[in-house]
């Protein structure tokens, strides 16, 4: 039996290998081929024990590799029930733009550690999302905030100034733009400053609106209403580019909901599983979980919708709509088929639509979920506060005194056609109140440190 079967082919290492020259047979019968055998008078054994005690010696004075000495002071009066080593849980909350996710966080010696949800909201039965797990990084990011521009007293007496200055003029020269919030402190504390400050204008900015569901159910219905689907109680539904699973507000119980109506013990149950039908222009964690799938772009959600609700029978269309669902390159047997496995459950069957979507395609949904009777109910709420469009008119005027910013981050995520930069620059003044140090802390005239939320209970 040849070598070859059992090494496999040989490979050349140089020329002289293939040639076979004498200097190169002498170059690999030697052990160390680098000129190891040209140390005269020193061997292996003597060489190693050279180097070792020369390693051991220059480890006595290297105090790098020693771990470093801090001094612990202990407390002048420990906190009560506070025992070292012993967690201390809180509960609290992550609060969102429109949500809030309860939480209970694991303290040691008062430092949050860990996040979990909290059990007693039944809704989320103690589940969170991605993000709320990650929340806890972010209060020891270093890029966060730890000091504002100027020290306490100088803020102190800088908001001092502000609020003499424009309370004599009813605050015609001060405008706000803030992150939005859900919570009530913050709603009371707004309506105290539009009181206090009539003619100032209070503006509110997120880059993901996240309104045009409520501004079409306001067309629709003359009251502003957010939708709310029940989905533990649907057996087919069909998402527009909404990816309710990961990305929606709430969708840690929407998403709890609806994998109650996937589980089967066995194959018998496979008919009382829900089915999903997902429309969408990028893959999602919605679209993955999808029974039927189809990729369509944004621009063109509008026509489908369209096309679906004329074969819903859905009366009064624009005609452009109409026009657009004419024109539609999609598979007509898939819209069919998905329009028909809707009618066929009436009263468990729903379509949601995601908030990037214009209201046109909100208010044909609405119209839809209507003659489906969807199981979903409608809430209703304030209505939103004026865009970032409101504040950048406001500010292009040049007679704005005062800028406040509170929260967000609007130098780098604001529409680039407002030029947000330069109408900051017209405000003869401008404060930012934020917990991290970014593009528009840095343009403001005064960075005022916010404390993080797990803080700041």
């Amino acid at each position: 039996m040849k070598h070859s079967e059992f090494s496999g082919p040989r490979y050349w290492k140089s020329l002289d290998d293939l040639a076979e020259t004498p200097a190169f047979k002498d170059w690999v019968e030697r052990e160390f081929p680098a000129g190891a055998s040209e140390m005269e008078g020193v061997n292996r054994r003597q060489f190693m024990k050279v180097m070792a005690a020369s390693f051991g010696l220059a480890g006595l004075g290297m105090t790098g590799c020693r771990r470093p000495e801090k001094i612990i002071r202990p407390y002048s009066k420990a906190p009560e029930s506070l025992i070292p080593g012993v967690p201390v849980y809180y509960t609290s909350s992550q609060p969102g733009a429109r949500d809030n996710i309860p939480v209970i966080v694991e303290t040691h010696s008062g430092r949050p550690t860990k996040i979990e949800g909290n059990p007693s909201y039944q809704p989320y039965g103690g589940a969170t999302s991605v993000y709320t797990q990650a929340s806890v990084l972010d209060l020891y990011d270093p890029d966060r905030a730890t000091k504002s521009s100027l020290n306490p007293n100088a803020v102190r007496d800088r908001l001092a100034a502000i609020h003499e200055k424009h309370g004599a003029d009813g605050g015609a020269g001060l405008v706000f733009l803030a992150e939005p919030s859900t919570s009530p402190s913050r709603a009371g504390l707004v309506a105290r400053i539009k009181e206090t400050f009539p003619e100032a204008t209070w503006a509110e900015y997120n880059p993901i609106d996240q309104s045009a569901s409520e501004r079409a159910a306001k067309a629709v219905f003359g009251k502003t209403l957010r939708t709310i689907p029940e989905f533990d109680r649907a057996k087919r539904v069909l998402s527009l580019d909404a990816d309710f699973l990961q990305n929606a507000d709430a969708s840690t119980g929407l998403a709890r909901d609806f994998v109650k109506t996937r589980k089967v013990q066995s194959s018998k149950d496979a008919d009382k599983m829900s089915r999903l039908y997902t429309v969408e222009s990028a893959l999602s964690s919605t679209g993955s979980m999808a029974d039927h799938r189809l990729r369509l772009g944004s621009s063109q959600m509008g026509a489908f919708i369209a096309k679906l609700a004329l074969a819903f029978g859905v009366p009064g269309l624009p005609g452009s709509l109409q026009q657009a669902a004419g024109g539609l390159n999609v598979d007509a047997k898939w819209v069919d088929e998905c329009a028909a496995d809707l009618s066929a459950h009436r009263g468990h069957a729903i379509v949601v639509a995601g908030e990037h979507l214009p209201q046109s395609v909100h208010a044909i949904v609405m119209a839809i979920n209507a003659m489906l009777r969807a199981p979903l109910r409608y809430v209703e709420v304030p209505d939103a506060a004026d865009g970032i469009e409101a504040a950048v008119n406001r500010l292009n005027t040049g007679d704005v005194q005062t800028l406040v910013m509170l929260g967000g981050n609007p130098v780098y995520d604001a529409p680039v056609d407002l030029e947000w930069f330069g109408a900051m620059g017209q405000a003869a003044e401008s404060i930012y109140f934020g917990g991290a140090v970014n593009e528009t802390s840095q343009a403001a005239d005064v960075h005022i440190a916010a404390s993080h939320y797990l803080e700041s209970w």
